[in-house]
């Protein structure tokens, strides 16, 4: 179904266009967040196309914004979800353009929350402004859903609205961030989208040992002995799982790519040769670290403490991890891990108990063979594979009521932009092109979600 004549899709693009720029303009920088100026406007805005928005502070200025655009109810709700919030843009000095102007430049979007993710906030609002317009009977309801404090585990937003509003956004599937963006390899187009995530789980070690004077060395001092744990960590790998998300990602690209470079990845497959192909044969080792973390449970040192006087020996040393698990992995096993490398002497406790949890979905889900016709439609060289986030998403609280969430914010790249330094870095923006082909794509598969689907 075409929602759209095809003379009125560049006044729909100049429209997103023109409200993304205004979205960057509010300064959501989580913390503090202050999403409630942000959702008021958006909120404002749908009414003004005839619908009913809810606005829904889970705290003083923590403002989520639900609106629902009802169907026949034939079939179950789609989820649209966005986070208003954004990480800080330090450092102003280093931006081409200023991080909150939202300008117009070069071919790009420039600000912080043009990738993650105003962007998608804005095609989800479209989708929804668009089959209201047009008068479509929807099967489903379509459920916008623009929440707050993703950026800082989703407490004050997705997770509050799954715990106590779950009526509002509770759906079959639900569409999200990070996939659908196009990848070059020698050549070929590929678009990932996300069907899983790794949990959270963060933790302390702690080495104690005996207090002296700074004076006397002590080998045994509690931050000596931390410094050792800190260090295996470091140098020693985690051991590798393979989960079926993975598996079907590498599959894919593998087969795709052909040759020399498709029979390597295609040993990563093997756990006796994965590690050795990462470390020593994988010529960009950006792609490399991503490759690892996909096939293992991470853990990263953060935050050390240990003392308060220069001239005392502290009794206690303590360093905070993030630790990620994949699919299918517990914060015992990840514990296990760790201490099968740092050995016996230290105290390790767990901080989040795995507040943000994994989040799966099955990628050979019918949805997925939409995502696949729509990207293709628009881009015969698509070449479409499941993908499972290093990160965590909203998607992780959502799937505790049993929505099928997948990361699908199509948005097609100019080769050679570094992607993922644009999210939380420097210069963050957006190929104003590339973002028109996303947003027609997904306007196109939200319209078959709940009309055909």
């Amino acid at each position: 179904m075409e929602i759209l004549k095809e003379s009125e899709w560049e006044g729909l693009f100049s429209e997103a266009i023109a409200d993304l720029a205004e979205l960057i303009r509010f300064k959501t920088v989580n913390p503090p967040g202050n999403e409630k100026p942000a959702a008021e406007w958006l909120a404002e805005i749908l009414r003004e196309n005839g619908l009913e928005p809810r606005l829904i502070e889970a705290a003083p200025g923590r403002a989520n914004v639900i609106c629902r655009l009802k169907g026949t109810g034939e079939k179950p709700p789609i989820l649209l979800d966005g986070h208003l919030d954004v990480v800080s843009a330090e450092d102003e000095s280093k931006w081409k353009y200023p991080p909150f102007s939202g300008q117009i430049a070069d071919g790009y979007l420039w600000g912080r929350g043009a990738l993650d993710m105003k962007q998608t906030v804005i095609a989800n609002l479209m989708a929804m402004l668009a089959l209201k317009r047009a008068g479509v009977k929807l099967k489903r309801d379509l459920i916008l859903a623009a929440v707050a404090d993703e950026e800082a585990g989703c407490k004050y937003g997705a997770g509050f609205l799954v715990d106590n509003h779950p009526d509002l956004i509770r759906a079959e599937y639900g569409l999200g961030e990070i996939g659908g963006f196009s990848m070059e390899m020698s050549g070929k187009r590929f678009y990932p989208i996300e069907v899983a995530e790794k949990a959270v789980c963060w933790f302390r070690i702690k080495a104690r040992g005996e207090p002296g004077h700074g004076s006397i060395p002590s080998p045994e001092s509690s931050v000596i002995k931390l410094a050792q744990a800190i260090r295996k960590l470091g140098e020693h790998k985690l051991p590798y799982h393979l989960t079926p998300q993975v598996k079907e990602f590498v599959t894919g690209l593998a087969a795709n790519l052909g040759g020399f470079k498709g029979f390597m990845l295609k040993r990563l497959l093997n756990p006796l040769l994965a590690d050795l192909i990462i470390d020593k044969v994988l010529p960009d080792k950006k792609l490399a670290r991503t490759f690892w973390a996909v096939l293992h449970n991470t853990v990263n040192p953060t935050v050390v403490r240990a003392g308060e006087k220069t001239n005392v020996i502290p009794s206690e040393a303590m360093v905070e991890v993030d630790g990620r698990l994949l699919p299918g992995q517990t914060s015992d096993d990840l514990m296990n891990e760790v201490k099968e490398i740092i050995g016996d002497g230290y105290e390790l406790e767990t901080i989040n108990i795995n507040r943000i949890g994994a989040m799966a979905q099955d990628p050979h889900d019918p949805i997925f063979k939409v995502f696949e016709r729509r990207l293709k439609a628009r881009d015969p060289q698509a070449i479409v594979i499941p993908w499972l986030l290093v990160g965590f998403t909203d998607g992780s609280y959502y799937a505790r009521l049993g929505i099928k969430y997948f990361g699908f914010s199509p948005l097609r790249l100019i080769p050679g932009d570094n992607f993922q330094d644009g999210f939380h870095g420097f210069n963050e923006r957006i190929p104003i092109e590339g973002y028109k082909f996303g947003l027609r794509v997904f306007l196109e598969t939200v319209t078959e979600l709940v009309t055909e689907f």
